[in-house]
């Protein structure tokens, strides 16, 4: 360290390090009113703290070290808040205080081993009564962030990588079968909410007729349904972002849920004559479905939807997202192709849609099996 006094008659301690991606010696400075020896111990350590900043920021494969796990998640949240909607980063701030009580935010992060996070977990599931779905979510939530440390040299491998958790035995207490409706329930449901509210009906049945998420349907605009080859298409551009706003100040995001889910439909004859009808004197940019100039509010309609299972007798799980569960057992019960589906709803992979579709084909087979039988 040495000093070098500044033309306003301060002092500014200055220090050099090797920069190991290109072996040349950068400098880092810190400046003190006074040239005393407190002072001059307190530059030291403010000229290390800056050294060790700067090293911790250039990825040459070794692994830095005194990085603490808050350190990492502060690093990685202001990314993570870039490449998702505002809905789940603001999920994310929620679940963050919930990750302080689980993860002390100064342990070191290569230090955060898979035996721990086994013992954390299984503690969290048997000791402390937290459901598989909340630790299946903390898990994914750290795998996250671990994977970002291990990305930029803070540790030496994903802890998450190759956890072998003994996870609870859980007893289902819904069968696929009540996560999508038959012809005649999703006609009656349909008619009920369309006797209640017209868009609110014509949102419904566009989900049931192209599979689309209720974000994506209730926030289609005219300019997104184009011709080609003489057949119709819906481009999925965006998802309405609704989390802790008021139904005047919900708006479409343009990015998508996931990276699957920027896609094109093919309209149905019906899904067709809906957007007909709702795109009349409407300009390019303009929505299908308003509700008194504003988007469809979500809570409204799983109201009415509940008022349905209720009033209809229906014992499945009705929500708006049982539409989209819907069109994929009646594009199964057609045969078109797992992959297929997965792609025209925008699902990489989802274990509902595999078991909508595993259960409804299997249906299919058994009564063509019964047919045969009698030939």
């Amino acid at each position: 360290m040495w000093i070098e006094k500044t033309k306003d008659g301060k002092y500014k301690f200055r220090e050099q390090y090797k920069n190991p991606l290109t072996g040349k010696y950068n400098k880092v400075s810190v400046t003190m009113d006074k040239k005393t020896n407190i002072n001059k111990r307190k530059a030291q350590i403010l000229l290390e703290q800056k050294i060790q900043d700067k090293l911790s920021h250039i990825q040459d494969g070794n692994i830095k070290q005194g990085i603490t796990f808050g350190q990492v998640v502060d690093e990685w949240e202001p990314i993570y808040k870039k490449q998702v909607l505002s809905t789940t980063y603001l999920n994310w701030k929620t679940f963050k205080e919930q990750l302080r009580h689980f993860i002390k935010f100064d342990y070191l992060v290569d230090q955060i081993t898979p035996k721990y996070l086994m013992s954390l977990y299984e503690d969290l599931l048997y000791k402390k009564g937290y459901t598989k779905a909340h630790v299946s979510q903390l898990n994914s939530k750290i795998n996250q962030i671990l994977t970002y440390a291990y990305k930029h040299d803070y540790t030496s491998s994903i802890a998450t990588a190759n956890l072998s958790i003994d996870w609870p035995k859980e007893r289902k207490t819904m069968t696929i079968e009540q996560k999508f409706l038959e012809d005649d329930e999703l006609k009656a449901v349909l008619d009920y909410v369309y006797d209640k509210n017209k868009v609110y009906g014509a949102v419904l049945e566009w989900q049931s007729l192209t599979g689309m998420r209720f974000g994506e349907a209730s926030t289609m605009q005219v300019k997104n349904i184009h011709k080609d080859n003489g057949k119709f298409y819906a481009d999925v551009t965006g998802t309405m972002v609704y989390s802790g706003l008021k139904v005047s100040e919900y708006y479409k995001s343009s990015l998508t849920k996931t990276d699957a889910g920027r896609r094109t439909v093919f309209l149905p004859q019906r899904a067709l004559k809906i957007f007909k009808e709702y795109s009349q004197g409407k300009t390019s940019n303009d929505f299908l479905f308003l509700v008194h100039h504003h988007l469809v509010p979500i809570g409204e309609i799983n109201y009415i939807l509940k008022q349905a299972k209720d009033d209809l007798h229906i014992n499945k799980l009705l929500s708006s997202h049982t539409m989209r569960h819907t069109h994929v057992s009646k594009l199964a019960e057609m045969g078109v192709p797992l992959y297929v589906i997965q792609n025209r709803i925008g699902h990489s992979n989802s274990e509902v849609t595999e078991q909508v579709y595993m259960h409804v084909t299997k249906k299919a087979k058994q009564k063509y099996e019964d047919l045969i039988k009698h030939m």
